[in-house]
C-alpha cells in the first residue's frame, strides 16, 4: 500500500465510550423518549445529520446549531484531555511514515473538537489531510467520501487501503472498490463483528499485530 485513509473514532483513537450515551443523554435532558434504534441510526451519521434527525423525526424543537453545540460541549473536554490512542496506533503511523506511505484522516466527526485530540496525541504530523464528511459533503455509507479522499491524496484504488471500525463504513468503502482493514473492537455488537469479518479484507484487534 502507498496510501492509507484512516477513520478516526474507534479506529485510531478510543473515543467510542465517550459517544456512547451522548444522544440518549441529550434526549433525556430535554424530556424526549429515547427510541430503541437510536444507536443504529446515529452511528452512521455526522453530528449535523443526527441533529436534523432529532428535529425531523423525534420532534426536538431546537435549531440544528443548538443541538450540535450542546452535544459537542458534552464531549469536547474528553477530546482535549483524556481520549487515548488505540493500542499500537502511533507506532504503526510512524512505521508507515518511515516507509513513505501517504496518509489522511477521513472522519464523520467535526474539526472543531478532533484537532485538539490530534495535537495532544502528537499524530497530526503523520497526515497529509484531515478530512471531515461535513466539509466534503460526502459520506461513508455510499463510499463517495473515500473516493474524494483518495483523489485529494493523489492515490489510486490499487494502492489505497481504508482503515475502519464500523460495519456501515467497511461496507461503504468496499462498495466503492477499496481494500479495507478493519479494527475489531470489543464494544462493537457481535452481529456487526461477524459482518465486518465477512466484508473486510483483513481484520485485527490492535496495531501491534501489524508491526
Amino acid at each position: 500500500m502507498k496510501y492509507i485513509i484512516f477513520d478516526l473514532d474507534g479506529t485510531l483513537i478510543d473515543s467510542m465510550p465517550v459517544w456512547r450515551g451522548t444522544g440518549s443523554g441529550f434526549l433525556q435532558r430535554h424530556h424526549f423518549p429515547v427510541p430503541e434504534n437510536l444507536m443504529d441510526v446515529v452511528k452512521t451519521q455526522t453530528i449535523w445529520q443526527t441533529a436534523a434527525w432529532f428535529r425531523s423525526d423525534l420532534g426536538v424543537p431546537m435549531e440544528e446549531t443548538e443541538i450540535v453545540n450542546e452535544i459537542v460541549a458534552s464531549v469536547v473536554e474528553a477530546y482535549r484531555h483524556t481520549i487515548p490512542l488505540k493500542e499500537g496506533a502511533k507506532e504503526y503511523l510512524e512505521k508507515m511514515a518511515l516507509e513513505g506511505v501517504r496518509m489522511c484522516i477521513l472522519t464523520a466527526s467535526e474539526a472543531e473538537y478532533i484537532y485538539p485530540a490530534l495535537e495532544r496525541l502528537d499524530i497530526l504530523k503523520y497526515f497529509d489531510h484531515i478530512l471531515t464528511c461535513t466539509e466534503l459533503n460526502a459520506y461513508k455509507d455510499d463510499g463517495k467520501a473515500y473516493l474524494v479522499a483518495m483523489e485529494k491524496m493523489g492515490g489510486t484504488m490499487a494502492e489505497t487501503v481504508v482503515f475502519e471500525d464500523a460495519y456501515y463504513a467497511v461496507k461503504g468503502a468496499k462498495s466503492a472498490g477499496f481494500s479495507v482493514y478493519a479494527v475489531l473492537d470489543e464494544a462493537v455488537r457481535k452481529d456487526d463483528i461477524e459482518k465486518i469479518k465477512e466484508t473486510a479484507d483483513f481484520c485485527f484487534h490492535t496495531y501491534k499485530e501489524l508491526l
